[in-house]
């Protein structure tokens, strides 16, 4: 499969409207969850569906598989645990999809990566399924793996870590799609150059590659952490890719504070996309998952994980000025989900990408949930 490719690299955005001028949110705060309660540490990427909040514990085993464990803890939308489940390595990238009704687990982002699959209606763990293999290369000289996925249009994206070289993809289709079976195979869409123009040779330090979500304008959204000491150091931005699938244009943003200092350790992205809803976030420092009650949001505002500023920010996308702290003063913060409050979604007019596909999707998806959880069932047994 060949795209025709238009990858354009600015620094400004051309889709997601700038965010004007606007009071400063309401924000109650609560603890929703701890790892203790269910024996587990280090909580870190976040999704929610199927009326639950899904929430990944890293548990110190090892990026590239080789020892360890991961819990998933899936909650209700009050807190109680519903179920709990143990999957071997590192499970880094944690989505629902909303087409086959399956929660992805992404499992080694370092090396030796696969794909778990989880039924939220028989608690059923499958696979893992393996990706192909060459090009993606397993065993003790692995040292790239898939961090994040992504559901957007009824294909599905994955976030490529560790790139070495500038032409290395940082971000790739799966073939399989949403109900994957088999060996996994891909196709590459963005490279470590097209997400960071800095980057032009193997002897620099290239993008250290995280999270990767869909936008309600129909974008899709990568987070590089900033870690990886690029001229200027410390470079952490986020890249909104527009029409992903057949011919990519990119905006690159760089994220800083007031006084021009690049962020580090940027973790995680979103777009709200409503005015009002619940944000939840991870914190690794303390071993605890926060809900955050939010009202008077842009919805075209990105709302940003800033590790090295020890807070969860929004951040102006035309300038990625960080404004407004959500969450502040806790270190080890990562992963984010949103759930907008009902009636708090802005009128049409404001989601101008809106309408180019998600509405179609949103009819198919009730159709396509049962047929999709039945053949990943098959699939795993």
């Amino acid at each position: 499969m060949t795209f025709q490719r238009k990858l354009i690299a600015t620094t400004v955005i051309f889709i997601v409207a700038a965010a004007s001028a606007q009071a400063a949110p309401t924000i109650s705060e609560s603890t929703f969850a701890t790892g203790g309660a269910v024996g587990a540490t280090e909580p870190d990427s976040i999704t929610t569906g199927d009326g639950s909040v899904w929430v990944q514990y890293g548990n110190g085993a090892d990026s590239t598989g080789v020892s360890g464990n991961s819990t998933i803890v899936r909650y209700s939308m009050s807190g109680a645990v519903q179920h709990v489940y143990t999957i071997a390595g590192l499970v880094d990238g944690l989505k629902f999809n909303p087409v086959s009704g399956m929660v992805w687990a992404l499992q080694n982002n370092d090396g030796n990566s696969t794909l778990s699959l989880i039924n939220p209606a028989t608690n059923i763990v499958s696979g893992p399924l393996k990706y192909q293999s060459p090009p993606y290369v397993y065993g003790p000289t692995s040292s790239r793996g898939y961090d994040d996925v992504a559901f957007l249009n009824g294909k599905v994206y994955l976030s490529v870590s560790n790139p070495v070289n500038p032409t290395d993809p940082v971000v790739q289709m799966l073939n399989q799609g949403n109900i994957p079976s088999g060996t996994l195979t891909t196709t590459n869409i963005l490279t470590a150059h097209d997400t960071t123009p800095a980057f032009t040779s193997s002897s620099q330090a290239p993008p250290d590659i995280d999270s990767l979500k869909s936008t309600p304008s129909g974008q899709l959204v990568l987070t590089t952490e900033g870690d990886a000491g690029l001229a200027p150091p410390q470079d952490g931005r986020f890249t909104l890719i527009s029409n992903p699938g057949t011919a990519p244009t990119v905006t690159n943003v760089r994220v800083n504070n007031a006084g021009g200092t690049n962020v580090t350790g940027m973790d995680d992205v979103l777009f709200p996309g409503a005015t009002a809803g619940t944000l939840y976030v991870a914190a690794t420092s303390n071993n605890t998952v926060y809900a955050l009650h939010l009202t008077g949001l842009d919805p075209n505002t990105a709302i940003v994980t800033l590790g090295g500023f020890d807070e969860v920010a929004l951040v102006n996308p035309t300038t990625g000025v960080v404004g407004t702290p959500l969450l502040s003063g806790l270190s080890g913060l990562h992963g984010l989900d949103f759930v907008p409050a009902a009636a708090s979604a802005p009128e049409p007019s404001t989601w101008p990408m809106l309408l180019l596909g998600l509405g179609g999707l949103a009819v198919a998806t009730a159709a396509r949930r049962q047929r999709g959880a039945a053949s990943c069932l098959a699939t795993a047994n």
